[in-house]
């Protein structure tokens, strides 16, 4: 039982939102649509939703191996929870979750009993049971998403789709609803597709992860493989922080600094640039040199608030700069000053020619 979608390309007049898009959504399985402002997430779920349609004849949108494409929407099953809510302010939370029952056809709509028993069932699920009776201007954001969330489950959908359902939120609450959604997703096993631009929220909730990029996929998979395993620089740059470091190609390997590091995906491009990607949490940093700790910098700031202590260097080479983050008992025990000469150890290095273009 999947949703499928095969070779999407959508245009909207001379603006292209997607091109050739295919993606395999398992049975229960929720997957994230992650990608920057125009990057064409929402435009593919309008679609599997039925909102939009393919430009081309050749794009298919499949549920359960079944061809909706030239279904409208209403005849998708499909559940939907947005950013705004879009609940009936004239209608308590009792009723905005029955609503969708409740516009059924006579032939297909659910008894008065079966009606109450299942939005019961749902306010439970989202632990609303005391608020049915309540209005939406009564409640909280946090509250009002749940009952969105409610509503697009009463009519029993095949699939769940939900475009940033917690962005007009603030962070804690944000925070909150994820731990909430995924607990929600382990106890209901729905088909979930879930648009976002928060790469945290993403990582955390999600099975796997479609990272969206100028209407392409630039790669999919579990959260800790495109976090540790990033296929293309631009997944390297978008997921978290990243440093870069110039290096040059010699025999297989590129030298940064005093340094050389194996890049096989560099092969015959001898005497070119590179850059190396490096994670702030993957630089180790000692005031002697030796082994792998080769690199020579100068402390130039250190930022102190939070769980991590972030140190900015300066390369001593060709003044690049980057960012080190370190715990708390690591800086108590290194205890940078401004300007003092460090050494640096890159670990986990990715490598990139340089005309891979972000």
């Amino acid at each position: 039982m999947s949703v499928e979608v095969r070779n999407i390309t959508k245009q909207f007049g001379r603006f292209p939102a997607l091109y050739g898009v295919s993606l395999k959504v398992e049975s229960g399985e929720l997957v994230a649509l992650l990608g920057p402002s125009g990057s064409g997430k929402t435009t593919l779920l309008r679609i599997i939703a039925g909102l939009e349609f393919p430009d081309t004849s050749e794009g298919r949108v499949l549920f359960y191996g079944e061809d909706v494409t030239d279904k409208p929407t209403h005849k998708r099953r499909a559940g939907f929870a947005f950013q705004h809510y879009a609940l009936f302010r004239h209608l308590d939370v009792f009723e905005n979750i029955a609503f969708g029952l409740r516009i059924r056809s006579h032939r297909t709509r659910p008894t008065e009993n079966e009606i109450r028993e299942r939005v019961e069932k749902l306010l439970k699920l989202v632990q609303l049971e005391s608020l049915a009776k309540r209005f939406p201007s009564q409640l909280s954001g946090g509250q009002r998403q749940r009952v969105a969330l409610a509503r697009a489950l009463a009519i029993e959908p095949k699939v769940l789709l939900l475009d940033e359902p917690f962005g007009a939120l603030d962070a804690k609450v944000r925070k909150e609803l994820r731990h909430w959604l995924r607990q929600l997703h382990e106890e209901i096993h729905v088909t979930t597709l879930f648009v976002t631009h928060d790469q945290e929220e993403a990582l955390e909730v999600a099975d796997r992860v479609a990272i969206l990029r100028e209407g392409r996929i630039e790669q999919i998979g579990t959260p800790e493989e495109i976090y540790d395993y990033p296929a293309t620089p631009f997944v390297y740059d978008f997921l978290g922080n990243v440093n870069t470091f110039a290096g040059r190609v010699h025999d297989g390997s590129v030298e940064i600094g005093a340094s050389k590091f194996a890049a096989p995906e560099t092969a015959g491009r001898d005497d070119t640039d590179a850059v190396a990607f490096v994670r702030p949490h993957d630089i180790r940093v000692t005031r002697r040199p030796g082994g792998p700790a080769k690199l020579a910098a100068r402390v130039v700031l250190c930022h102190t608030a939070g769980p991590l202590a972030h140190l900015e260097l300066e390369r001593l080479d060709n003044g690049g700069r980057f960012t080190v983050e370190l715990s708390k008992d690591q800086l108590r025990q290194l205890a940078p000053k401004p300007g003092e000469r460090m050494f640096v150890e890159l670990r986990n290095v990715k490598i990139f020619p340089e005309d891979y273009s972000i």
